[in-house]
């Protein structure tokens, strides 16, 4: 197996759904191209940005093949394939393997709690039954299960299993990670409003979920850091950015507000679906402030 560098800005694509529930193909599309557009690197349906835990098995195939053949020829991809089933996890990523995905992120199994031991052994039966490259999704708050120091050496020596995205919120496991696993798992910036710091050290990719409706800001700080390696013009970046990636780590309604800010950016994609509900009028009129406030800076042009 090849495993690949992550490079660039991931985006954990939105699911575009109808007023009657379904998912809305044509809004999809025209998403997927303003995101390819506007210079996005990776598109990685079927992440929690996307609600796969609100779809069935046949809708995320559905999904995974219309991103495929719409634009599988023009981006990488990589798969969000997660599920508290391992069977269906291990389906889905050798679905996605046959439609060209080039990689997967996978967080733990929610709900049933494994402890490190057990999830050491899921992450095995999951790597053992598929062949693509495999990005960790640590995400304690929404899973109930921390991957721990104690978990990724029981996993060190798989080799699919080659990088890891940190959404714990502690920059101190990101320093962590630096100290006993450097050269060996590749660290994707996992936390939007640490996405300097993790530039900074060595972080070459953000899986962003704002980038669904800002692509261009997060691409200009992508480069700023990444590729020219000024981290002076990329704090300035992070510095208009901040208060939008605040609301959004710290709302409590992450994919409420990303699916808004999408509709803000021209692409409608809908409410999400139950149990969640659409944001308030009150919040809607604060995060607009914040969007429009971010708009007029022109950080895409800042970063030129």
């Amino acid at each position: 197996m090849e495993i690949p560098t992550f490079e660039g800005i991931m985006s954990v694509v939105a699911t575009p759904f109808a007023k009657d529930g379904s998912i809305a193909f044509d809004v999809l599309g025209k998403h997927l191209d303003f995101l390819i557009g506007n210079g996005v690197h990776y598109i990685i349906p079927g992440g929690t940005t996307g609600e796969y835990y609100a779809q069935t098995v046949e809708e995320r195939k559905k999904v995974l093949t219309f991103v495929a053949e719409r634009v599988g020829k023009k981006i990488r991809l990589a798969a969000g394939t997660n599920s508290a089933r391992p069977d269906e996890t291990v389906e889905l990523s050798n679905f996605a393997k046959g439609l060209g995905y080039q990689a997967l992120m996978l967080a733990a199994p929610f709900y049933s709690l494994p402890g490190t031991h057990e999830l050491a052994q899921h992450f095995r039966h999951i790597a053992a039954n598929t062949s693509l490259p495999i990005i960790l999704y640590n995400f304690p708050a929404r899973t109930g299960v921390d991957m721990n120091r104690e978990f990724l050496e029981k996993i060190a020596d798989v080799k699919a299993i080659c990088a890891i995205k940190e959404s714990s919120g502690s920059f101190a496991r990101m320093l962590e990670h630096i100290v006993h696993f450097d050269g060996r798992i590749q660290r994707v910036c996992g936390a939007d409003d640490q996405a300097v710091d993790s530039f900074l050290w060595g972080a070459r990719s953000w899986i962003a979920g704002a980038s669904n409706f800002l692509p261009a800001e997060h691409v200009a700080l992508y480069e700023a850091c990444v590729v020219k390696k000024d981290f002076v013009q990329g704090q300035k970046l992070m510095h208009a950015m901040l208060p939008m990636f605040y609301l959004l780590e710290n709302g409590g309604k992450y994919i409420q507000y990303v699916k808004h800010g999408c509709e803000l950016a021209g692409i409608p994609v809908g409410s999400p679906r139950q149990p969640l509900l659409a944001l308030s009028d009150a919040e809607k009129a604060d995060f607009r402030r914040l969007y429009e406030q971010l708009k007029s800076a022109k950080l895409g042009k800042l970063a030129a």
